[in-house]
């Protein structure tokens, strides 16, 4: 059972070879800071016109089972490697 979410929105992944690197390494990250106690789901928000609807940006849910887990994470922030890339929205 999930305790807390914690929100990271992706920026800058235009291309979608380099976005599931992206990923990868954004995953990789979490689960070693938490222990693989976490789970993920993708959101993403569209944009809609006459004749199809376009993602405009993607958002990563993580859900903890442990609070304590989400602090920490928080506090840490995004590594510099990933800033460029992914931002804490909540």
């Amino acid at each position: 059972m999930y305790i807390t979410s914690l929100y990271f929105k992706f920026k800058n992944t235009s291309d979608s070879d380099k976005q599931k690197i992206l990923e990868m390494f954004f995953k990789a990250w979490v689960d070693d800071t938490c222990n693989n106690e976490v789970g993920y789901s993708l959101m993403r928000d569209y944009t809609h016109d006459d004749y199809k609807s376009t993602p405009v940006m993607e958002t990563f849910r993580v859900d903890f089972e442990r609070m304590e887990d989400a602090v920490a994470l928080k506090l840490k922030g995004v590594p510099d490697e990933f800033q460029n890339y992914l931002e804490i929205v909540n």
